[in-house]
């Protein structure tokens, strides 16, 4: 936590959540095997609606086990298509594309991760293949949205993870979309150490390291549809959070130590 003035250290502090997960011991613990039932999911229909606006936190990965997966199909209006949202939303309402330090996203460095501008990107480094989860985020709230980030591998393999976090209600819990190096997507809560979608294979990823993967998330208040390179991956239902929430960017390294993802750009469109 940067400071210059004491004012600019308060904000920093409220602002910079990751230290909590990073310095906070409760935080600091491998993650049991467990997991949540998976969700009857239900179709989206795109509303209009506006929403609000308004930083970050860090900690670990749990190990999936069965869940059933359900393939429902997304309703969107007539103008839209399920394949590729973005392609039909025009400009975002929000963008970030990491051409000026620190503008929307905290940077910060410790033990176990490392956030920090770099060449045009937010470049996440797990130092450690020790299953430990990082995570930056940003500083709007959105509510129902379409939210989608692109993101290149370095050397990475298996269950080497990163993702979006999102409708964060207090910096420490959220939803997390996580892709792994070895292809599989999932969804889990953090705070209730299981998944919701537990890792599936998808051939809309790209696999491997040094790929490029473009991760959007469309959210209509309980219901989500999920999608990797403009192709819908799956649609889930879940209440746990309801309300706007923050958003943001994590990675876990399993395997692979120095672990780095880079994040070139990230917007939203509110829905």
């Amino acid at each position: 936590m940067k400071k210059t003035l004491i004012l600019a250290a308060t904000l920093c502090l409220l602002i910079a959540c990751n230290f909590i997960g990073a310095m906070n011991p409760e935080h600091k613990q491998a993650i049991s095997t467990q997991v949540s039932e998976q969700l009857t999911a239900s179709p989206i229909v795109l509303p209009t609606q506006t929403i609000d606006q308004t930083a970050l936190a860090a900690t670990e990965i749990i190990t999936p086990t069965e869940t059933e997966t359900l393939e429902p199909t997304i309703t969107l209006t007539p103008t839209l298509s399920p394949d590729d949202p973005r392609t039909r939303l025009g400009e975002p309402t929000w963008k970030e594309t990491f051409d000026k330090p620190n503008q929307n996203f905290y940077q910060y460095e410790d033990d176990q991760t490392r956030f920090l501008y770099e060449n045009g990107a937010l470049s996440l480094t797990a130092k450690n293949a020790n299953g430990w989860t990082g995570w930056s985020m940003s500083y709007p709230k959105p509510h129902n949205f379409y939210l989608e980030a692109t993101f290149k591998t370095q050397t990475c393999s298996g269950a080497d993870q990163y993702g979006l976090v999102f409708r964060s209600p207090d910096y420490k819990d959220g939803y997390f979309l996580g892709i792994t190096c070895d292809g599989k997507f999932s969804l889990r809560i953090y705070s209730q150490k299981g998944f919701l979608i537990s890792p599936t294979g998808n051939p809309a990823i790209n696999s491997g390291p040094n790929q490029v993967n473009r991760i959007g998330i469309l959210a209509q208040n309980d219901r989500f549809a999920f999608y990797a390179n403009g192709k819908k991956l799956q649609e889930t239902k879940d209440s746990t959070f309801m309300d706007a929430g923050l958003f943001g960017a994590f990675i876990v390294s399993v395997n692979t130590p120095k672990f780095t993802v880079n994040m070139d750009e990230i917007a939203f469109w509110n829905q």
